[in-house]
């Protein structure tokens, strides 16, 4: 008895629900998978593939030699000859390989076709089901700003500003420039990338009536040679970020806030 080639054969049956979720999510900044165990997945993937299968089998034109079937998933081997010769085994095998196939194909397509309706109606904005990227992404992209978020829209704007509130050797600094890139695993943010930065320390020195004591107040903004700045998040307190739409906002960036709402 074949425990191993029964396993094989089942796996290779349940792969096109798989294969539908895989080309459906697969893009740049995806969500987090399902957080389901392994019994569950099984489960999930049998019920769907069932269904896959019910409907392939219908449209498939040649005979399905289900007693074969289920003698190798079986594993019992020892009377496989007298069902078949090396001829009819090896023209099974290919019908049974091309099956797959072409269901593994057509999942696929299936899959990047509703992520294309998702996408053109915003459906991946609006609820958890079909959301397609990270929480980050629909962040930097203005998807939460408070009036687009009954409507699952959008913020119009042509470029994010960001001030970034960083622990660095020398203290705590602010870093402000424009938001060209991001970087995530997951649902974790690991890097952002700013162009025109520039810095400014968070915390001087003031004397009072105590003496010299350390407060909370943003130094003069000094600029950053260079065309990009890279932060890890892991030294990131806390981001506030701005969405500008040119040219009607290029002036209220001298006066944009120091410290704003906290992002993720």
């Amino acid at each position: 008895m074949n425990i191993a080639l029964g396993a094989v054969i089942i796996f290779i049956l349940l792969l096109p629900p798989i294969a539908f979720y895989l080309s459906y999510t697969f893009g740049r900044f995806p969500k987090a998978g399902p957080t389901v165990s392994i019994l569950e997945g099984l489960m999930i993937s049998a019920i769907f593939a069932v269904f896959v299968h019910a409907v392939a089998t219908y449209f498939f034109p040649h005979n399905i030699r289900f007693d074969v079937l289920a003698l190798l998933i079986g594993g019992d081997l020892k009377g496989f000859s007298s069902y078949l010769d090396n001829r009819e085994a090896g023209q099974l095998f290919r019908q049974f390989t091309l099956y797959n196939f072409a269901i593994l194909l057509i999942m696929a397509l299936a899959g990047r076709t509703a992520r294309a309706l998702v996408l053109t109606f915003t459906l991946h904005s609006r609820t958890e089901f079909f959301r397609l990227y990270n929480h980050w992404w629909y962040l930097f992209h203005g998807f939460k700003v408070d009036e687009t978020i009954s409507n699952g829209r959008a913020a119009d704007f042509d470029i994010v500003f960001v001030d970034a509130l960083v622990n660095t050797q020398d203290g705590t600094m602010i870093y402000s420039g424009y938001l060209i890139d991001f970087v995530c695993r997951g649902e974790t943010l690991e890097r952002i990338y700013l162009s025109e930065a520039s810095k400014r320390s968070f915390t001087s020195n003031a004397m009072t009536a105590k003496g010299n004591i350390r407060i909370n107040q943003p130094g003069l903004p000094v600029q950053i040679e260079g065309d990009t700045v890279a932060l890890n998040f892991a030294n990131i307190i806390n981001l506030n970020l701005h969405f500008v739409t040119f040219p009607d906002e290029l002036e209220v960036l001298q006066d944009i806030p120091d410290t704003g709402n906290n992002a993720e």
